[in-house]
């Protein structure tokens, strides 16, 4: 995996070749949440991905807006001469990905939202709400362990995230906390849901049934509305990609494979 930096300052990875497929993460904003995945579709993709502005390694560029991001996607196309690609979405990043179908759907093949959404509903806004307390009022140490108990199944987070003592809160984030409370602010501001019966370009949607972040029913919202959609539904809580990677990574085959 090649590491990278465009000249507006976003870092990014990169591996493999052949048909470019862009890898765009949640609300942590890290390209590192997608390795795994390259690590298995690049013998056959070109699979590329980097950190939001303000986060990582990447420069931040003023506000936490979904369309930063959408600029430092195109600047990372760009910046590798590829001048379309599978864009790929996960949570966060499925608006960011849903903004280029619409804005730029030149710049993509195929569109996958995985772990996304159409609009928030009361339920989400409530749960994101609640995030942004923790974090504000219990410090960044609690806000990661909630992060961690509502994304991950029971059994992944007993075995591979929660340790034999008991927790400590006196730890922090690598991600400054008022970046986190922005972002939280900037995905729960945004929708396209309106726009989305528009969407001309082939779309997978994938949603995890055990999924506390976001809720299948999202996902199903999502398909509904983006005319000739494929929905699959898995398991693996809203982290699915690395949960449950070999068969995320099967889906993203079959389909980007698809003529």
């Amino acid at each position: 995996m090649k590491s990278f930096v465009t000249n507006a300052g976003v870092a990014g990875a990169a591996a493999g070749s052949g048909p470019a497929i862009l890898m765009i993460s949640g609300l942590g904003g890290r390209g590192s949440f997608w390795h795994q995945v390259m690590e298995t579709l690049c013998p056959i993709y070109r699979t590329v991905t980097f950190d939001h502005p303000g986060v990582g390694a990447s420069k931040c560029v003023g506000e936490q807006s979904i369309s930063n991001v959408v600029d430092a996607a195109l600047d990372v196309l760009d910046s590798l001469d590829i001048d379309h690609a599978t864009i790929v979405g996960h949570s966060t990043g499925s608006l960011v990905a849903q903004a280029i179908a619409l804005e730029f759907p030149r710049r993509c093949d195929q569109l996958v939202l995985s772990g996304g959404w159409a609009r928030p509903d009361r339920r989400f806004r409530d749960c994101f709400l609640l995030r942004k307390e923790v974090l504000s009022k219990a410090g960044s140490a609690a806000y990661g362990m909630l992060s961690a108990l509502l994304a991950y199944p029971n059994e992944w987070y007993n075995s591979a995230i929660a340790g034999p003592s008991m927790p400590a809160f006196d730890g922090g984030l690598d991600t400054d906390a008022a970046t986190v409370r922005d972002r939280i602010d900037m995905l729960l501001q945004y929708s396209r849901f309106d726009e989305l019966p528009n969407l001309d370009m082939q779309t997978l949607v994938i949603g995890a049934r055990d999924d506390m972040v976001v809720p299948i029913e999202h996902s199903r919202e999502l398909a509904s509305l983006i005319p000739g959609s494929t929905l699959v539904e898995m398991n693996g809580g809203h982290f699915f990609p690395n949960v449950a990677t070999v068969e995320y990574t099967r889906y993203l085959l079959e389909f980007v494979g698809k003529p």
